[in-house]
C-alpha cells in the first residue's frame, strides 16, 4: 500500500507556501518563517517572507505608479485597513483575507515649485492659483508643465476646469497684472 502524505489545507505541498486566505477560511494562524501566497485585487501574489511593507506589495503586483495608489486589506470580520507604503504587514497574521488596490483620492501638484493637496478631482486654473495664494487671481494666470517640458498656458481659459491626476502635476504662475515703472 502507498503511503500517501496528506497536505494541510491552505498548504502548497510542493514549495511550502501558505495560502493565507485558506488558513482564515478555516480560522487557523499561518505559520511563521515560510512563503505566503496572497490575493491582491485579482492576482494571486507569492512572498517569500513574513514581513512586506505596503510598497511592497504593490511593486511585486506591478502598481505603477505607486505612489498614485492605496493599498487596503481585507481581515476577516473587519472592514478594510489602509496600508501606508512604508507600514509592515505581517502575512502570518490570523485573519488576511485579500488585499484590494484603489486609485489615490488625493492629488499633489506643485506651483511655483511649492507643493499644493486637494481631494478634488477637477480644479480650474484659477482654482489652483487661489489655493496657491496667488491673489488676486485676476492678475494672474497658469501655466501647466508638462512631462515632456512643454507648456500649457490658461491664460485664456481660467475657468476650464482641469482633471487632477497623479503623479504631480508642476504649474507655474505668470504676472499678467500691471507692474510699476520707474
Amino acid at each position: 500500500m502507498e503511503n500517501l502524505k496528506e497536505t494541510p489545507a491552505g498548504l502548497d505541498a510542493q514549495d511550502d507556501v501558505i495560502d493565507v486566505a485558506a488558513y482564515t477560511k478555516e480560522g487557523k494562524k499561518p505559520p511563521v518563517d515560510k512563503k505566503y501566497k496572497v490575493l491582491v485585487g485579482h492576482h494571486h501574489l507569492v512572498f517569500d517572507q513574513q514581513y512586506v511593507t505596503g510598497k511592497d506589495i504593490l511593486q511585486k503586483a506591478g502598481i505603477t505608479p505607486i505612489e498614485c495608489h492605496w493599498l487596503y486589506q481585507k481581515l476577516h470580520g473587519c472592514d478594510f485597513e489602509k496600508i501606508d507604503l512604508n507600514e509592515k504587514v505581517d502575512l502570518a497574521k490570523p485573519g488576511i483575507e485579500h488585499f484590494v488596490v484603489k486609485p489615490t483620492e488625493v492629488f499633489h501638484y506643485f506651483v511655483d515649485g511649492e507643493p499644493e493637496t486637494t481631494d478634488q478631482k477637477e480644479m480650474t486654473p484659477n482654482q489652483i492659483l487661489e489655493a496657491a495664494g496667488l491673489t488676486p487671481v485676476k492678475d494672474y494666470y497658469l501655466v501647466r508643465i508638462n512631462a515632456d517640458g512643454s507648456q500649457t498656458p490658461f491664460k485664456d481659459n481660467p475657468d476650464t476646469p482641469l482633471k487632477m491626476v497623479c503623479p504631480a502635476v508642476k504649474f507655474v504662475s505668470a504676472f499678467r497684472g500691471e507692474t510699476n515703472v520707474s
